[in-house]
């Protein structure tokens, strides 16, 4: 009797272990995931901004290029 106790205990126990296991998994890998994709837009959001900036300079480079042939 004391052998189906003991069983009827850790039954429970071993789902409830499992169960939190897979929450701590399924965080940690969303957490990965969502750091990945800041990663991502970081990436995209500097390329952008130096976009930006070679445009900026190809602006004033022609702009100089127009000042310097109407003088």
């Amino acid at each position: 009797m004391s052998d189906m106790l003991a069983y009827s205990q850790i039954v429970p126990l071993g789902a409830f272990c499992v169960a939190i296991a897979y929450s701590v998994c399924h965080a940690w890998i969303k957490t990965g995931q969502q750091e990945t994709d800041l990663q991502y837009r970081t990436m995209e959001h500097q390329e952008k901004m130096k976009a930006m900036e070679l445009d900026i300079a190809r602006n004033n480079a022609m702009a100089a290029e127009r000042k310097a042939q109407q003088a």
